[in-house]
């Protein structure tokens, strides 16, 4: 097939020169990319790729979770990088607050909300995991003593190091 697209389009432009002739059309080379212009293909892009997108994502040649180890030494060496060229340190500073309002009023705010029913059933998958942790910390924090300072920070802590021995497990 690439080999027939390929043949097709190299007599199509055999003859294109004596078409247009004939049409009084001309070819004018730019160097100017239009910025209105790639405003205006983006969405309609986005639109036209979303299948594409899906599918390469659920069918990926490697998948991300592949090599964990590897992939979080590459994550350190990029954001190593990004902070010693002061690259993230530029990209914050640049962030165009109006616009970022702009987004958050026209569509961020519906997203977010979207993402409540959207995400539900993800949230309810780790539900029973998440409520046996926490069973299982209050059930050690109720064990402690009552009372004011020491006892208190004693329970805050017994919860949060309970917590965090989940973190990354559910």
């Amino acid at each position: 097939m690439h080999v027939h697209l390929a043949v097709t389009l190299m007599s199509l432009l055999h003859w294109l020169p004596w078409l247009l002739i004939g049409i009084g059309a001309t070819i004018t080379p730019t160097n100017q990319i239009n910025p209105a212009t790639m405003a205006a293909n983006w969405g309609p892009g986005m639109i036209n790729n979303a299948q594409k997108w899906q599918k390469k994502t659920l069918a990926p040649h490697v998948l991300f979770n592949a090599n964990p180890t590897q992939n979080q030494a590459n994550w350190i060496t990029g954001v190593n990088a990004a902070a010693s060229t002061g690259k993230y340190a530029n990209k914050i500073a640049a962030v165009d607050m109006a616009a970022m309002a702009n987004g958050i009023a026209t569509y961020g705010t519906t997203n977010f909300a979207a993402a409540g029913t959207n995400k539900a059933p993800k949230y309810a998958a780790k539900t029973q995991a998440l409520a046996a942790a926490e069973t299982a910390v209050l059930a050690t924090v109720l064990a402690m003593p009552k009372g004011r300072g020491a006892n208190n920070e004693a329970r805050m802590l017994a919860w949060k190091r309970g917590m965090e021995a989940y973190n990354g497990k559910i």
